[in-house]
């Protein structure tokens, strides 16, 4: 019994670390870019900050996007992609 619950226990913990690795997405409108911070706020009010090398005037206030992204611990969400929708 004590081996079961330590490899249940392992699996657990494996299945844990690789849900965590995958990047989630946000959909909706822009309703502010803040270049000097580098952060895109949708009109839900999630905020995300926008990757280095991304140029935050290809994007508008009003435009519809996809933000493909990953949670910080500490809550911030990290931009890896910001896509707009047809």
């Amino acid at each position: 019994m004590r081996k079961l619950m330590i490899a249940a226990s392992a699996a657990a913990m494996l299945a844990a670390s690789t849900v965590a690795g995958y990047a989630a997405e946000a959909k909706g409108a822009i309703t502010a870019i803040d270049p000097a911070s580098g952060t895109v706020t949708l009109a839900d009010g999630q905020v995300f900050k926008l990757p280095a090398e991304f140029d935050a005037a290809s994007v508008q206030v009003g435009q519809d996007v996809t933000i493909t992204y990953e949670a910080g611990a500490d809550g911030s969400m990290e931009a890896s992609a910001v896509t707009p929708n047809s």
